[in-house]
């Protein structure tokens, strides 16, 4: 009886601890760059978007190559020209120059005339430079295609 109360009770602190962590808010610093990021994804302005990332930037896209870069990540993100991007951020932290946050996004646009909805999953990774807080790795997963 005493293994089995205390197994319960480490299970409860595990997920009372796990709930914490998750409860956590983004902090500003990234969530600003978040709100940037959207905002110029959504204004088709996919150069401001691109200066958002470090010049030595990775986004890992599903199913495709890296993008290296702000060059390529132009380049790559114009076939989305007309949609529009709801990031929603669950978490995230920072830590000295090193920050990550995660959430959910939902993507509203036309594929060849027809209305297409993709949402999924997102995490970055970004460091502060110079310039201020940059995204320096993305990557994201499709959950669905309506």
């Amino acid at each position: 009886m005493r293994r089995t109360l205390t197994a319960v009770a480490s299970i409860l602190l595990f997920l009372g601890s796990a709930a914490i962590v998750d409860a956590q808010e983004t902090p500003a610093p990234l969530d600003e760059l978040l709100d940037r990021w959207e905002a110029a994804f959504n204004a088709g302005d996919y150069a401001a978007m691109a200066a958002l990332h470090t010049a030595d930037a990775k986004r890992m896209p599903p199913g495709e190559d890296l993008i290296n870069g702000p060059a390529e990540i132009v380049e790559r993100t114009q076939m989305f020209a007309g949609f529009e991007i709801e990031l929603n951020t669950y978490s995230g932290l920072v830590d000295g120059k090193l920050g990550t946050s995660w959430g959910t996004y939902k993507l509203v646009g036309e594929i060849e005339g027809t209305p297409v909805t993709i949402t999924g999953r997102w995490m970055n990774a970004a460091k502060k430079t110079s310039d201020g807080w940059k995204i320096y790795r993305d990557i994201w997963h499709e959950m669905s295609r309506m």
